[in-house]
């Protein structure tokens, strides 16, 4: 009995334990989400999505991803099978050049399309009013030119490591002043050549609306690719929050206290106007 009752004891003072340092926003969305995760190519687009499309009803937000300048969608498997495994389908336009945003546009239109096309597997599965446009260095700029020039089918942009000004070329002018959807700028505190914090500041300064911008420790420009280091789980968070309407994710963002601007592997962290 002395033991049935020690052993009920310690089992309640586990439960009532509070929460350890690591059990953070960012630890929960930085690992894969619940959704296994399946892959197809199309004509021009690598696809990532759930393998079991719909299932209990859900209808999937939906990703349009931008390459880096002579990347494709593959030098980025960590950041795009994991967003699938939290729900989104994401379609990644297989060429090599998309700041004009034009690629991008057109991928997020084809799975659009897939929703109301019979054959598809997306057939009805899909969330056609929840899009994020997401993507790195040339991309970044791609995402911001497909958010303002694509007729409001955007919901949120995420620009990993956007280039400065001097980076970009006149065709791939980007202009973050008409952003009308909310923004997460991400770069790291080591990409100090292309993406530096002076361009980031001043392009979320230009954003008339909802903005984040913070940059993460010791991250390079390529960080994002491979594994997607550190930034899975703000990123993830994010595009839960803005397109899943997930209110844990929004915590690390808004509220009175917003958990990256306390998170210490993160510099520069700002934000303003956040829903």
């Amino acid at each position: 009995m002395k033991f049935v009752v020690a052993a009920v004891a310690l089992l309640l003072g586990l439960l009532a334990r509070p929460a350890q340092a690591a059990d953070t926003i960012e630890a929960h969305y930085k690992v894969a989400g619940p959704w296994a995760v399946t892959t197809a190519d199309a004509p021009g687009y690598k696809l990532y999505y759930p393998a079991d499309l719909g299932a209990g009803g859900f209808k999937h937000p939906i990703i349009t991803w931008g390459n880096g300048t002579n990347a494709v969608p593959t030098q980025y498997p960590g950041l795009l099978n994991q967003l699938a495994s939290w729900g989104f389908a994401v379609v990644a336009s297989t060429d090599t050049t998309t700041g004009t945003g034009s690629e991008m546009i057109a991928a997020a239109q084809y799975l659009i399309d897939r929703n109301t096309d019979s054959s598809s597997v997306f057939y009805g599965k899909l969330d056609v009013t929840k899009v994020g446009a997401v993507g790195h260095s040339q991309g970044a700029g791609g995402s911001v030119n497909t958010a303002t020039k694509s007729g409001g089918i955007i919901d949120t942009v995420v620009p990993i490591a956007l280039p400065a000004p001097i980076w970009v070329s006149a065709g791939d002018a980007f202009h973050v002043d008409q952003l009308a959807c909310p923004v997460l700028f991400v770069s790291g505190s080591s990409d100090t050549i292309i993406s530096p914090h002076s361009a980031l500041q001043a392009y979320y300064d230009q954003v008339p609306g909802a903005a984040a911008k913070a940059l993460l420790k010791g991250a390079g420009h390529n960080t994002i690719q491979g594994t997607g280091g550190g930034f899975l789980g703000y990123v993830t968070a994010w595009l839960m929050y803005q397109l899943q309407g997930d209110t844990y994710a929004r915590g690390a963002f808004a509220g009175t206290s917003p958990e990256i601007n306390t998170n210490a592997g993160w510099q520069n962290q700002v934000e303003k106007n956040l829903p």
